[in-house]
């Protein structure tokens, strides 16, 4: 995917548009399918697992490479999203089914999660080639909340939904399936905004080459990146700056519904209504103050503060499963500083990622470092619930806090990399 670099004329509302749009199959396969799949009577172990299974799916998005290239940009991601809408409203048919197949809906969850990787290889290229280091930072916390907007409509807010109408009466199926038919409008209401967004930007036309070529020029692309002088620190990011938080992440969940373990024992209902304003909101504000932070002292400098700034809140998660306090203000209140501090942080590590795949076949090493960024964020998963369900939530999240150190120490080794960013 060569384009030359463009300056759209409605990049904000595709950026808002299609970010948003590609974070709700993340979120359906994230947040509702582990709450889903708690009320089905899965464990920890089996919930972490089946998530990350789905999510290393996506990671074979460079693998898609080649194909995806054949097609114009613009018509392949309004394609796949098209596709992904419809895959969703089948499954929420599926669930409505009084012969529910689980095994129906983990092959379409398959299918969700090969075309999310296409689309991903296909937006995440787009939006690097066609704008600028100075268009991609101003876009950069527009992209933070939009992704998170989207994980907060099709996460917490599908299970809040789900909750609130099974209090009137349907059984948790059918409430599953209408909550599901929601979250499916909204992506299918995202595609249509996205459409009208890139079609105020030049027409790009498709890859010419053949297969083999293609493959070559990923052959290349990833030469070139192993070569660059900023490989080891940008790895050493994308592995370590938010190891805590991922770790983290992929038990929270089990942690605030569970009544065992010294887990919060909310009802799912409680812990969507506690999340949605806080995320919005918390991440929200810090897309925008990482992105000023960045703005004003540079990438490499902003390291550092906004990866202990991240680091921080994570205490207070595991004082909770420490403390066994259940006072629902002081849950909030963790939540928000959490999500505020990761929406600083996850700004930098994004420009580190962009920074470095920027250039000729931009688009191609930039999905070489996202999928190397989806097998750090899954890989743990594999792990997470066995170690949680073997050390109690407390010692589990105290072992996931010990991961900032290396965090802290891949922002020192980066600094010096990024110093002219």
């Amino acid at each position: 995917m060569k384009e030359t670099a463009t300056i759209p004329r409605r990049a904000w509302l595709w950026v808002f548009a299609a970010y948003l749009f590609q974070s709700i199959p993340a979120a359906v396969r994230d947040e509702a399918l582990p709450a889903f799949l708690k009320k089905m009577g899965y464990s920890d172990t089996q919930n972490t697992i089946v998530v990350s299974i789905f999510g290393l799916i996506v990671a074979l998005k460079i693998l898609l490479a080649p194909l995806v290239s054949a097609f114009r940009p613009k018509g392949f991601i309004l394609a796949t999203e098209a596709i992904i809408s419809l895959l969703l409203f089948s499954i929420a048919m599926e669930m409505a089914d009084e012969k529910m197949s689980v095994q129906l809906i983990f092959g379409l969850l398959v299918a969700v999660s090969l075309a999310a990787a296409a689309h991903d290889f296909a937006l995440d290229g787009y939006f690097v080639s066609t704008l600028d280091d100075r268009r991609r930072a101003t876009h950069s916390g527009l992209l933070s909340f939009a992704s998170k907007l989207g994980m907060v409509l099709a996460g917490p807010g599908l299970i809040w939904l789900a909750g609130r109408i099974m209090d009137h009466g349907p059984q948790s199926s059918d409430a599953w399936s209408w909550a599901l038919i929601t979250v499916a409008t909204i992506a299918f209401v995202s595609l249509i905004i996205n459409a009208a967004g890139l079609s105020r930007d030049p027409t790009t036309k498709a890859d010419g080459r053949t297969v083999a070529q293609r493959f070559m020029e990923i052959k290349e692309a990833f030469s070139s990146l192993i070569t660059d002088s900023r490989l080891f620190a940008i790895l050493g990011l994308i592995l370590f700056y938010r190891a805590s938080e991922i770790h983290m992440a992929h038990i929270l969940k089990p942690f605030s519904l569970s009544m065992t373990k010294g887990g919060l024992g909310l009802d799912i209902q409680t812990y969507a209504e506690m999340r949605i304003p806080t995320v919005i909101i918390a991440t929200a504000l810090g897309g925008i103050i990482g992105s000023q932070v960045i703005a004003r002292i540079g990438l490499g400098r902003s390291l550092i503060p906004l990866g202990i700034a991240m680091h921080i809140p994570l205490a207070t998660i595991a004082w909770l499963a420490a403390n066994g306090s259940h006072d629902l203000w002081i849950i909030r209140s963790v939540f928000f500083i959490e999500h505020l501090a990761y929406g600083a942080g996850f700004c930098a590590l994004i420009l580190a990622m962009m920074k470095v795949a920027a250039g000729p076949s931009a688009a191609i090493r930039y999905a070489l470092l996202s999928t190397f960024s989806l097998l750090a964020v899954y890989l743990p998963g594999l792990w997470a619930g066995f170690l949680s369900d073997k050390l109690g939530y407390a010692h589990y999240f105290l072992f996931a806090l010990s991961l900032a150190i290396p965090g802290i120490i891949s922002a020192v080794v980066a600094k010096r990399h990024f110093s002219e960013a």
